[in-house]
């Protein structure tokens, strides 16, 4: 069977069925090509895709440049959503499964918060609307989308939450520029675009997300966007240039305990797209111990040198916001001199008593042997002693 034929992943049939599906063929600046054309022969030369991994892949990839497209005709018809302005975000920052998403989710219960969902990523034009925000038909078709995960590897469900209208992280959104490690999943992995990216300025990225931005706010206003993402560890410098009045909020939990997991989730997502889902060191950012102690001791440096101004970053510890979580939110709220309202601390209190991730399976899975810990401890500890962060081993 020739999957390749059956399920195109070729820069020509992309970008025609895009522009077919679409009606339109401006994409704005041309500074996206470059990355995309690595992307996809990277993955023709390297990511080893079955079937179904080439049929999810090739809708991510449609999906995305059918977005660019949108965004681009939208905004050369509307200019003025340029005049928007972002002010004071919050980025949750910290190592992947610190309990950053149960955070963001947390806070985007409070109204005066604005999140990126899965529907506003997958289909951002036209742009959202307050009326509508909630029952907006394109939440159902992005819902179907994001759970197709669980249709292929039902595990997943025990790992990570997904749905039309939950929260997501920046790199989704990045997907537009085609300078995103998630392109590490949605096209199997890709070593040669990953080293590429990892050389790559991501001003320019976090420059064309705060466009979207403000296409996404127009119609429907957001006091405070709040974000989240585990690579933004690496990108501090770069997104306070692009957003000087930035505030951090960072996630400490035992390294070791969050790396296990981590490792765990990855191997499960690329298991979906390929027969060969653990291999090459593409991910080593994320699930190698000195790669990511390094990226996590960068903002130590940034912190010590004053490029990261000390008022701007908040740090959470993961132990006492899992055993108090309304307690940590007045925290944060306290660091930046934001309200708390009534209504918002009231709709916050009664979304953590509902407490919606109990009701999924639990996520099991191993540590690794004894002198593996020993080692990885090692490597973090100048990151669990600088932020006094206790370990759960």
């Amino acid at each position: 069977m020739d999957i390749e034929s059956m399920v195109p992943l070729d820069e020509r049939s992309l970008l025609e069925t895009a522009q077919a599906n679409t009606g339109l063929s401006n994409f704005g600046d041309d500074d996206w090509r470059e990355p995309f054309q690595i992307l996809v022969d990277s993955i023709a030369r390297e990511s080893e895709l079955n079937l179904m991994g080439r049929i999810l892949s090739r809708s991510d990839l449609l999906l995305t440049l059918q977005a660019r497209l949108q965004i681009e005709d939208t905004l050369k018809k509307h200019p003025e959503i340029l005049e928007q302005e972002i002010r004071k975000p919050l980025f949750v920052i910290g190592q992947g499964r610190s309990g950053t998403s149960m955070l963001q989710d947390i806070l985007s219960k409070d109204p005066d918060n604005g999140v990126l969902t899965n529907w506003e990523v997958y289909f951002p034009c036209p742009p959202p609307e307050t009326a509508s925000y909630h029952t907006d038909p394109r939440i159902q078709k992005a819902h179907h989308l994001a759970t197709q995960v669980y249709r292929v590897t039902p595990e997943f469900e025990a790992m990570h939450a997904f749905g039309g209208d939950v929260p997501t992280e920046n790199i989704e959104l990045h997907c537009v520029s085609f300078k995103s490690p998630s392109f590490n999943v949605y096209g199997g992995q890709v070593p040669t675009y990953m080293a590429y990216l990892q050389q790559q300025d991501m001003v320019p990225v976090y420059e064309y997300e705060k466009r979207v931005l403000k296409l996404l706010q127009w119609k429907n206003p957001r006091k405070h966007w709040v974000f989240k993402s585990p690579y933004s560890l690496a990108h501090l410098s770069e997104i306070l240039s692009v957003y000087p009045d930035v505030g951090f909020i960072w996630n400490h939990r035992d390294p070791v305990k969050a790396l296990s997991s981590m490792v765990d989730l990855i191997g499960t997502l690329f298991w979906g797209r390929s027969d060969h889902p653990f291999r090459g060191n593409t991910l080593d950012m994320l699930t190698n111990a000195d790669i990511n102690a390094m990226l996590m001791s960068e903002p130590i440096e940034l912190l010590e040198s004053g490029r990261l101004p000390r008022e701007q970053l908040c740090n959470i510890q993961f132990h006492e916001f899992i055993s108090d979580p309304m307690a940590a939110i007045r925290t944060i709220y306290d660091y930046f001199s934001i309200e708390l309202t009534k209504s918002a601390g009231e709709a916050i209190q009664s979304y953590i008593a509902q407490s919606p991730r109990a009701s999924r399976p639990v996520h099991q899975y191993t540590t690794g042997a004894e002198g593996l810990v020993d080692d990885e401890r090692k490597a973090y500890a100048r990151y669990q002693q600088y932020f006094n962060v206790p370990n759960e081993l």
